[in-house]
């Protein structure tokens, strides 16, 4: 009874192992099991695209459709399992956050980047390689949810094996990064858009913030290990 109580204790002392966590995990898989039942071609098509360095028509008119529910749906995913392993790397850095805070910002970046680019599509007159760069974007977000959930797992209820899933997964994330990027200038070139154009606008929109958050957190790596 003693050693139960003790264990029990210890879990509950243990933020990443909270029984919140574990609903949110539940409700990602649940949401994934609904749109697998009702939208299984989905996957199929989803997964075609994910790796094609240009998007056919038809999967921007009919598959990745943003009133499409099961398409909002692996968004939601993508936003909630991102925000989950953000939570949690702060956690292990010693810096307390709040996790619907920080859903809210992963949707924020999110919808900010989609008016942006629509904007910048209407000033340019580029409005198909932008929508395209759009739902680029859209499908390298799900499948970053989807990659980190296992890992996200992981770290929630295997604590010995913390840091080293944490450096997996931040790997995992600057891959997927660099691929959005090398896609993005891709298809700008392909559709005629200026270098000098392209490489302002990845500067300005989207390395230059990534390099703004290594900057505050760079001292995290060294957190990580003594946790």
């Amino acid at each position: 009874m003693g050693n139960e109580s003790g264990t029990d204790h210890l879990r509950n002392l243990d933020p990443l192992n909270a029984e919140w966590v574990t609903a949110v995990l539940l409700l990602v898989l649940l949401v994934l099991a609904l749109i697998n039942t009702s939208s299984h071609r989905k996957w199929r098509s989803l997964g075609r695209s994910m790796f094609r360095m240009r998007l056919g028509r038809h999967a921007l008119r009919e598959e990745m459709d943003l009133q499409d529910r099961a398409f909002l749906g692996l968004l939601v995913v993508g936003a909630t399992v991102l925000a989950l392993f953000a939570w949690q790397a702060l956690q292990l850095a010693g810096h307390g956050s709040s996790f619907p805070l920080l859903v809210g910002l992963v949707a924020g970046v999110v919808l900010g980047h989609y008016l942006l680019l629509r904007l910048l599509g209407g000033l340019l007159r580029a409005a198909p390689g932008v929508e395209e760069y759009l739902y680029t974007g859209f499908l390298i977000f799900i499948l970053a949810g989807v990659l980190l959930l296992p890992l996200v797992a992981f770290m929630a209820y295997q604590a010995h094996w913390r840091p080293w899933v944490l450096v997996v997964g931040l790997s995992l994330l600057a891959a997927l990064l660099l691929y959005r990027w090398f896609r993005g200038a891709w298809i700008g070139v392909e559709e005629g858009i200026p270098l000098r154009y392209i490489i302002l606008y990845f500067c300005a929109a989207e390395i230059l913030p990534v390099l703004m958050v290594l900057h505050h957190w760079r001292s995290t790596p060294s957190l990580l290990f003594h946790t």
